[in-house]
Parts: structure tokens; C-alpha cells; sequence
């Protein structure tokens, strides 16, 4: 072979040689890529599904509840996003959801004035190769006037709202607090409307006519009566039961509250939220009312206004109170009655 056909070879092998080398670095690339991608890729992706149901804005806290939609993944926690449209804060919590599970939770701005908040946003957290993964945003929550807690009355310096409130709206503490409205759970289906947290159908006329017994819709003085909304009135002369005991199918049982102590409250100088690690964790709280003992100096019944039941490995029962701003503090002892009536005596 003479030197040219042998230049030729050389020059044939290390053309060769380069190609098999760039193949190498550019598959190396390729690999890298894909392999970061599919950690960040998953069900929980596409299946988690988060969405706000209301939100309210009280000083620095903001009250975010949330719930899940139906649809398969494991989640690890949450992430807030709070903005004002050119700043913002995240707030991330461990606590997750199951599926079509509803939670409150309150997180307190460090940075942002909640007067310029206009926006919340939520994403799922998840497990992903043993990673935890941020999940893309699911919903956006915009705030408006009707955000803040109390409607926005100012305080007259003696506790007055000033301006006066207007319509049903009474005046806390120098702010205007709008009634409590019962929601119908589940939602009213057909033509039937929510009065009073009850489902009334369409020219709905039934009266309360017992005279000598309690009701025998088995209601609870203080609570919707009957199929069109009505409330018990415990008048015992007119058969109500007195306001110690619940009627059950015509006669009068007394009353059972539950109690317990408060671990911790929330938000600092606000305590509209505690939790109790020995209150019972099957109990339904909704409409319950919170008496606080002495040495308490909270002195008010307070509806709870909503519950979260634990789950492993939390252990506290958590409970958010119907009120601008109260008195209760740590290691009050608390009692929860079904009806306000019964709260107060």
C-alpha cells in the first residue's frame, strides 16, 4: 500500500473516531435531559387537582380554605403564593389533602400589606423519586372589598363603627360584622333553596302547631326546625324543650357538650384559631358553640365557624371561631355546646 492510500485510512478512521465521540457527548446531553424531566414528570402532575373556596383578610392574617378535587396522587403538602401584583410571598405547608377534602388554613404576611393584596395562588407538593416536587399552579384566588373580616368599619375610638354599619351588619369591636349565614351541606338540588342551612322546597308552608310536646322534627332549640327553615324557639311554653335538652321523637333529652383544652391559639393578639390535642377527633364541631371557663377572659359563646379533624400522625383537633379578634389563650379550658341557648346558660 503506498502512503497515499494509507493517509486515506487514517484520515477515514479519525473522521470516524469524531463522529462516534460527538454521538457520545451529544447522547450524554439527551440522557440528562430526559432523565431530569421524568423526575419532574408524573401522575400527580395531571391529577392533582386544588381549588379555593373562599379567603379572607383579618390584620397580617390571611385565612385560605381550600379544596381538593376528585382525582389519584399522593400529596405531601401545599404552597401558597400571596401577591400585590408586583411583590409576593410563598407560604409552603406539610399538611395534605385526600381527595374532595376541604381545609382552612391561615398563613401571615411578613412583607406584603395585606391592604395591596390581590391575589392568592395554590399548587400541589408531592413525592417524586424521593423528591419533593412543587406542582404547577391549580388556582387563583383574586381578593376584593368584601376580603377583610368585619366589612371594613373603622373604630370611632369608644368601639364604635364609624361610618355606622348598614343593612344586618352589627358593630365588634369597632368593625362591622356581617350575620352568620348557614350554608345547606350538601348543596340544595332541584328547586329547593337554602334557608337557615336547610333545603326548603318551592311554597313551603308547614308551621310549627305543637302545643303540648316538643317538636317531633327531633330539633335542637336554637337550630333549623323544620323542612322550610324555620327555627326551634325554646319557649316551653309552647312545647319547646328547655334550652338544656334537645327534643328527640317528642320528649326531651338533655344536652351533652364536649370539652377539652386549648393547646395553642392563632393568629398572636387575634386567637380567632386554636387547636386541642384532647378533644375528641370523630366529633362533628359545625355548629357548636365555645364556652371558655374561668380563668378564661373570654367571656362570649362563639360559633365555630369551621373544624379540621386530625390526621396521622397530626393529633390536634383544630378550630376556627366566628369572630373578629377574642380573649382566649393558651390552656383555656373549653366546652363546645350544639346551641347557643345552651352555651350560655
Amino acid at each position: 500500500m503506498d502512503k497515499k492510500g494509507l493517509s486515506e485510512v487514517v484520515t477515514t478512521l479519525i473522521i470516524i473516531l469524531l463522529v462516534l465521540v460527538a454521538i457520545g457527548i451529544v447522547w450524554a446531553v439527551v440522557n440528562n435531559i430526559l432523565s431530569s424531566g421524568s423526575e419532574q414528570v408524573g401522575l400527580e402532575q395531571f391529577s392533582i387537582d386544588v381549588n379555593f373556596l373562599r379567603a379572607s383578610i383579618n390584620g397580617n392574617a390571611v385565612t385560605l380554605t381550600v379544596k381538593r378535587a376528585a382525582g389519584n396522587g399522593n400529596m405531601s403538602g401545599l404552597k401558597f403564593i400571596l401577591s400585590d401584583g408586583s411583590n409576593s410571598e410563598e407560604f409552603s405547608e406539610t399538611s395534605s389533602l385526600t381527595e374532595l377534602q376541604e381545609k382552612t388554613f391561615v398563613v401571615t404576611l411578613i412583607s406584603l400589606n395585606p391592604v395591596n393584596l390581590r391575589t392568592a395562588a395554590v399548587a400541589p407538593v408531592f413525592i417524586r423519586n424521593g423528591k419533593e416536587t412543587i406542582g404547577d399552579i391549580t388556582d387563583t384566588y383574586t381578593f376584593g372589598s368584601n376580603s377583610f373580616v368585619g366589612g371594613g368599619g373603622n373604630d370611632g375610638g369608644d368601639g364604635s363603627c364609624v361610618p355606622a354599619c348598614t343593612g344586618d351588619d352589627t358593630c365588634v369591636n369597632g368593625v362591622c360584622v356581617p350575620p352568620v349565614i348557614l350554608d345547606c351541606v350538601p348543596a340544595c338540588t332541584g328547586d329547593d333553596t337554602c334557608v337557615n342551612g336547610v333545603c326548603v322546597p318551592p311554597g313551603c308552608t308547614e308551621p310549627r302547631t305543637d302545643v303540648q310536646v316538643c317538636s317531633d322534627a327531633g330539633a335542637v332549640c336554637g337550630t333549623a326546625l323544620n323542612i322550610c327553615g324555620n327555627f326551634v324557639d325554646c319557649d316551653i311554653a309552647i312545647g319547646g324543650c328547655s334550652p338544656l335538652n334537645e327534643c328527640i321523637l317528642n320528649a326531651c333529652y338533655p344536652l351533652t357538650f364536649v370539652s377539652g383544652t386549648v393547646d395553642t391559639v392563632w393568629p398572636t393578639g387575634v386567637a380567632i384559631y386554636f387547636d386541642s390535642s384532647d378533644l375528641p377527633s370523630d366529633e362533628v364541631y359545625s355548629g357548636y358553640y365555645a364556652k371558655f371557663l374561668a380563668p378564661s377572659q373570654e367571656s362570649e359563646c362563639l360559633l365555630v365557624e369551621n373544624y379540621d379533624l386530625p390526621q396521622l400522625p397530626q393529633t390536634k383537633v383544630m378550630i376556627r371561631l366566628q369572630a373578629v379578634q377574642t380573649s382566649v389563650d393558651n390552656g383555656d379550658s373549653v366546652q363546645l355546646w350544639p346551641t347557643f341557648e345552651s352555651c350560655m346558660v
